[in-house]
């Protein structure tokens, strides 16, 4: 009798565990000059937000996470010609402002950006901001994919995001 308290101890934490190492889709940023991870997202929707280099104004890319691939979903600008630079077959509409190509639909297995001052390329996810550009360099690669990865390391890599934003001076 006294494996009873025992099997009533191991079957939770058996099923925490199992929960804790579920693969789930996520969204990496990984900076590939330093070969480094710079954040990992719930799969989901996500924005790239970045200056044009050549026609100026606001560019806003909106992506979903579609298993490990990527799909951009539109494209919007502030001026007209940005758009047009990209020869997207889709109409060009305007409304609120802003120039947009809708729907896409274009598959990317990932994507791979190159982050600079003048283009100060921004990723957006929900209410989230990620700064791609800065720490004194100009021009490194950031690959943004999606990844299969254990539910309890997304979790971890959240809270442990919380306490970064917390202690920040």
């Amino acid at each position: 009798m006294r494996w009873v308290p025992a099997r009533a101890l191991f079957l939770p934490l058996g099923g925490a565990l199992a929960a804790a190492l579920w693969p789930v889709r996520a969204l990496e940023v990984v900076d590939l000059d330093r070969d480094r991870l710079v954040a990992v997202y719930p799969a989901g929707p996500f924005q790239l937000r970045y200056r044009h280099s050549v026609y100026g104004g606001l560019v806003w890319e909106q992506f979903t996470v579609v298993g490990t691939e990527i799909l951009l979903d539109s494209v919007e600008a502030e001026q007209e010609a940005a758009l047009e630079y990209y020869g997207l077959p889709q109409r060009v509409t305007q409304a609120a402002g802003r120039y947009r190509l809708s729907p896409v639909h274009q598959r990317l297995g990932e994507l791979v950006v190159r982050a600079t001052a003048t283009g100060q390329r921004t990723l957006v996810v929900g209410r989230t901001s990620l700064p791609l550009y800065g720490e004194g360099r100009e021009g490194h690669r950031v690959r943004l994919r999606g990844v299969r990865v254990p539910a309890g390391w997304l979790a971890l890599s959240a809270v442990w995001k919380q306490i970064r934003e917390r202690v920040k001076p």
